[in-house]
C-alpha cells in the first residue's frame, strides 16, 4: 500500500479548548519521534507515558480527508441501516447526528 500525504495542520505551545481526540506529535526520551491518537479530558492528555506531546492535530481535519470505505464483512448492516434511514427519514429521536 502507498502512502498517502494527509495534510495536519500542527498546534505547538498550546492545549486544545475541545474535549476529543487528536493526532499528536510525541518526543519520546529517546529522541524517538511517532504520531499517536490520545484522548484530552479538557485538563490532561490520558496518556501513560513520560515522552513529550511537541504538538497535536484535530482529528477532524484529518477524517475529512479520508474516504476509506467500509469493511465487507458489515456491509449488509450499513445497508439495513440506510434502509431504515430512509423509511424513518432520517428522523428519530435516538438517530446519531455527526457534527463538523
Amino acid at each position: 500500500m502507498s502512502k498517502v500525504k494527509i495534510k495536519a495542520t500542527w498546534f505547538e505551545g498550546t492545549e486544545p479548548s475541545e474535549i476529543g481526540v487528536y493526532l499528536v506529535a510525541i518526543r519520546h526520551l529517546s529522541g524517538f519521534g511517532s504520531y499517536d491518537y490520545l484522548y484530552w479530558d479538557g485538563k490532561c492528555w490520558l496518556n501513560k507515558t513520560t515522552s513529550d506531546i511537541v504538538g497535536w492535530s484535530p482529528i477532524s481535519d484529518m477524517l475529512t480527508q479520508l474516504d476509506a470505505g467500509w469493511p465487507t464483512g458489515d456491509l449488509e448492516t450499513d445497508i439495513e441501516f440506510e434502509k431504515y434511514k430512509k423509511q424513518h427519514g432520517g428522523k428519530c429521536d435516538d438517530d446519531f447526528i455527526e457534527v463538523e
